[in-house]
């Protein structure tokens, strides 16, 4: 099932040159039944019976924002001295599947130099491994998710993206030079909130992909009225290409 907003496809002709991607990682370029980045170190049991309970605890605390959670996950992170060798383990042993036609999307993308930015309120040393395991972690690539120190000292973790604050994300100054030539977005996401890593004012320059595969009949409207293009039960990207070619 899907839904295409086809005056808004009339509206906007996408070429190699003149668009870049935003997209969303978990349940997005993941499968909608995958598990998250976050969970990777969860359901690996590799950091102890202690690290499952004390995470537990933290995302029972159902009061408190999402920046507290990220700030004590990652607080937790850094007791159990995380390295990338045991997240690079984590992953090997991890029920995290990349949605179908996604790596060929990917590397169409990298073929033709579009630029791809993954913005995630998962965590960052995650998408990146993943996306290195999967032999798909391209230069053309940026990826602004929330961030785990490996040396450990904790001043370069970044725990501030959450669902509701995508569109206040600072890229550097050489992306933001990238993508000022670049007339178009195409952004993709799974939950409503993901719509908004735009601006209102881009909108118009902007086709919307949502990924809708959980209570489906009950979210479709909602969806429909959100994203300019609808895809189901966990619909693959060579979907997007054949309707965006």
């Amino acid at each position: 099932m899907k839904y295409i907003n086809s005056k808004k496809m009339d509206n906007i002709k996408l070429t190699k040159d003149n668009f870049y991607i935003l997209i969303d990682f978990d349940r997005t370029l993941t499968k909608g039944n995958s598990i998250s980045g976050w969970r990777v170190l969860y359901y690996s049991n590799l950091l102890g019976d202690d690290f499952t309970k004390r995470y537990d605890e933290i995302h029972d605390k159902h009061n408190e924002t999402w920046e507290y959670r990220f700030k004590a996950y990652l607080d937790l992170l850094h007791e159990k001295n995380l390295d990338n060798e045991l997240i690079k383990e984590a992953i090997r042993k991890a029920n995290l599947q990349l949605r179908d036609g996604a790596k060929e999307f990917l590397d169409k993308m990298k073929k033709y130099n579009i630029p791809v930015i993954i913005i995630s309120c998962s965590l960052k040393n995650v998408i990146k491994e993943y996306l290195k395991y999967n032999n798909c972690y391209y230069d053309n690539i940026s990826i602004y998710s929330n961030n785990y120190a490996i040396d450990g000292n904790g001043e370069n973790d970044i725990y501030n993206v959450t669902p509701h604050n995508k569109n206040q994300i600072t890229f550097s100054k050489e992306l933001n030079d990238i993508i000022a030539t670049r007339k178009f977005t195409l952004l993709f996401g799974d939950i409503i909130d993901d719509a908004n890593m735009v601006t209102k004012d881009k909108l118009e320059r902007t086709i919307t992909v949502g990924f809708l595969d959980q209570k489906i009949e009950e979210n479709l409207d909602l969806y429909k009225s959100t994203f300019d293009i609808v895809l189901t039960d966990n619909a693959s990207f060579k979907e997007i290409e054949n309707i965006i070619k």
